[in-house]
């Protein structure tokens, strides 16, 4: 007799109504439920029958997860004998116990008690990499190996990008032939900022693509040029652009005819008032140079601020809103992976939403390891990283100022630790740790240009390059 076993694993129905297993065998299983509700909302129940004592009799389903396959098996019970349990009364509550002599059904409870025990067993006796390993066939020992400096790291990934034979190694001009899309670059720190404002834009553009590797760096040594810069930083709060700075960007990049978008991360609550009058500043400064801008929101108030209090910014949805499941570990996780590919915006209803609410039809996504399934309207792709965490509390900040990553707390004045560290992982893990948040760098996007041809065959139309050294 096993009881309480985690809902994931086990779920129950009793016709149409929802029920909570409390404990099973091979003989049966236990359960509960509310008073008012132990006849279950059966149509068949007769006026005047006694609620207290009886259940009628209709289908039960249990629905048993196998952690080998990665999927639910149901099982269907219509023959039983149910009982009800007299032991622990209950003013709330009811308690059942269905008899059950189903082969299937014991199949089912043997699958999933064996599976759940050695799951219990590693867990207590195995690291978290153990346990991975066992379950998954995650390479666990080669968490061990790690990079002393995220030089080291960046140097290990292009030697693995130049050893991949593919269209990679043709040159730039052939690679935009196949990639009819917007070049974007990202500029999302003050040492990017600085020096974008210190040099010409051909000597920036240099020194940008000398820094990347793989299908990144010949883009950008193409003779096409990016027309486009993505200006601030969707993760932290405090990497966009002082304001003096960010209107000397925005100047410059409009002499040198480049597009702007703006770049937001989430509002502190704090910052609601100075970010509300800096979007007013930054509209009239597209009234005064007639031209509109894009604004990428990563936070809902200010798309609502955005919505009533200008008129030349262009609201882009950020990666922190257009959520979906991104890990470099994904691959190794069992079952079917197929509903990966689609998220929210997959439906029309909530696109329809956003342009109509707020005006958002432009949506900002990552190559993350795995297909993607983009949906009608205006798509640009971050490459080669992608997001997976994210805090408020930083955890490099955390790390240097306090010693420990755990005892993390909100920096409103904070001395960029993130100019010199960052934080390392495993190097199979392709992954690393970049002011509040956790990036994986997607590969296969490094290595073959046929992975961002298949995006914009999909519906990219532009392409947003981010920093990589």
């Amino acid at each position: 007799m096993v009881s309480m076993i985690p809902f994931g694993l086990l779920a129950g129905f009793a016709g149409d109504r929802e029920i909570r297993i409390t404990k099973l065998d091979e003989t049966g299983f236990g359960f509960r439920l509310c008073k008012e509700n132990q006849m279950m909302a059966s149509g068949n129940t007769k006026a005047g029958k006694d609620k207290t004592n009886t259940v009628p009799q209709q289908l039960f389903r249990l629905c048993f997860y196998d952690l080998e396959k990665g999927e639910y098996n149901e099982v269907k019970i219509s023959f039983y004998d149910l009982k009800k349990e007299t032991d622990e009364p209950s003013e709330f509550y009811e308690k059942f116990w269905v008899f059950v002599d189903q082969p299937d059904y014991k199949q089912a409870v043997q699958s999933l008690l064996r599976q759940y025990s050695r799951y219990i067993h590693l867990k207590l006796e195995e690291d978290d990499s153990g346990l991975a390993k066992n379950m998954t066939g995650y390479p666990g020992e080669l968490d061990q190996v790690k990079c002393k400096s995220l030089e080291a790291q960046m140097q290990i990934w292009d030697k693995e990008v130049q050893t991949v034979a593919s269209e990679a190694d043709s040159d730039g001009k052939e690679i935009w032939e196949k990639l009819n899309a917007e070049l974007a670059l990202e500029l999302d720190h003050k040492e990017m900022y600085v020096d974008y404002l210190q040099h010409s834009f051909g000597d920036f553009l240099e020194k940008y693509a000398k820094n990347s590797i793989g299908v990144c760096k010949k883009l950008l040594q193409s003779e096409r040029k990016p027309e486009r810069l993505y200006i601030g930083n969707q993760f932290c709060h405090l990497l966009f652009p002082e304001q003096d700075m960010l209107f000397k960007l925005m100047e410059k990049a409009v002499k040198e005819h480049l597009k702007i978008t703006l770049v937001f991360s989430y509002v502190r609550e704090y910052k609601l008032d100075f970010i509300s009058r800096l979007l007013c500043e930054i509209d009239k400064w597209c009234r005064l140079h007639n031209c509109q801008i894009e604004v990428v929101v990563n936070d809902w108030g200010m798309a609502e601020i955005l919505k009533n209090q200008t008129e030349n910014l262009r609201p882009c949805l950020g990666t922190l809103l257009n959520k979906r499941k991104k890990d470099p570990r994904i691959s190794y996780k069992t079952g079917d992976q197929k509903l990966f590919k689609e998220n929210s915006l997959n439906a029309q209803f909530y696109r329809n939403f956003l342009r109509n609410t707020y005006g958002i039809c432009r949506f900002e996504w990552e190559t993350c390891g795995y297909t993607q399934l983009l949906p009608i309207g205006k798509n640009s792709l971050h490459i080669p990283f992608y997001q997976t965490n994210t805090s408020q509390y930083c955890p490099l900040f955390a790390v240097c100022a306090n010693g420990e990553r755990g005892r993390q707390k909100l920096a409103k004045n904070c001395p960029k630790y993130c100019r010199e560290y960052v934080l390392l992982y495993p190097e199979h893990l392709h992954m690393i740790g970049r002011y509040n948040s956790l990036f994986g760098i997607d590969m296969d996007a490094l290595k073959d240009i046929k992975v961002l041809e298949a995006y914009i065959k999909n519906g990219v139309d532009r392409l947003v390059i981010g920093e990589q050294k």
